[in-house]
């Protein structure tokens, strides 16, 4: 049974098929219009490094490098990877235009504004997806840096390759729509990718990732700076300062796989604490 994103994924990627059908789109137009995806998704990415929760200060390190970096160096690929698209495909009458000038004339055209704003909308509304089913601000920094190049490549490849092949055959109607499908192809089978990475995420504990951490844990105790502290339960380690710091600590240092199993674990823990708790409830009432 296919998601209700798949269909958010499917009716976005009408938008620029209708300009093709309805508004006569040529391959310029299309291949435009996603690079300036490209951007959104950028800018996305910004968004979602920055905005996250400030459990410690230490949370600040990671958001107030990563972001300006990734700006600058996203930034150029854009910029360079716009003007590789204008070079080959810009020009019908031969004039030759600048990068900011074929923007402007691009979201001139009849619809592309309204395609624009749907791809914009697809973001949002993947953003929100993701903070509602995992939390607000809960991708590693690492994933995020590393995404969208991961995506732009394999999908740009595909859409410049097929942009040569268009204009070789005169631009045909049929060959943009099949352009059209391609694209919603790719962003279907990155979205299946990180659901299925998703559900990876969501198993259960293994037997060597449960002794493992009770190795590790095997009572509330944490270690911050070589120093040891204990606690009188799990749930009052999981709402210390020093476990904020600590996770703060492991963010910062890309490993929120590991950081998942510990709050999985600590969880299970907890679980077990209140268990407990009320069994020893149950004897104080059976004994009075």
């Amino acid at each position: 049974m296919l998601k209700p994103v798949y269909g958010l994924i499917v009716a976005f990627n009408l938008v620029p098929l209708a300009g093709v059908w309805l508004f006569g789109w040529k391959t310029f137009d299309l291949i435009f219009l996603y690079w300036m995806e490209n951007v959104i998704i950028g800018a996305f990415t910004v968004l979602r490094m920055l905005v996250r929760p400030y459990l410690h200060p230490i949370d600040l390190a990671a958001p107030a490098f990563m972001a300006p970096f990734f700006t600058v160096h996203y930034g150029m690929f854009c910029f360079v990877h716009g003007l590789f698209v204008v070079s080959l495909f810009g020009s019908d009458d031969g004039t030759s235009r600048d990068l900011l000038e074929s923007v402007a004339l691009a979201l001139d055209q009849p619809g592309m504004l309204a395609a624009f704003l749907s791809l914009v909308a697809l973001q949002v509304s993947d953003w929100l997806r993701d903070t509602v089913k995992n939390g607000l601000g809960t991708d590693g920094m690492k994933h995020l840096m590393i995404a969208p190049y991961r995506r732009i490549v394999v999908l740009h490849v595909t859409i410049i390759g097929g942009g040569f092949l268009l204009t070789s055959l005169g631009d045909p109607v049929a060959g943009l729509m099949l352009l059209v499908v391609l694209k919603t192809l790719s962003d279907i089978y990155h979205a299946r990718r990180d659901d299925a990475k998703a559900q990876e995420e969501l198993i259960v504990l293994t037997d060597e990732q449960l002794a493992e951490m009770a190795a590790e844990f095997g009572e509330p105790v944490v270690t911050v700076n070589g120093k040891q502290k204990r606690y009188d339960s799990f749930a009052e380690l999981k709402r210390s300062r020093e476990f904020r710091l600590m996770k703060s600590v492991m963010r910062l240092m890309g490993a929120g796989d590991k950081l998942r199993v510990i709050d999985r674990y600590f969880d299970l823990k907890i679980a077990e604490e209140q268990a407990s708790a009320g069994q020893a409830d149950k004897a104080s009432v059976t004994a009075r």
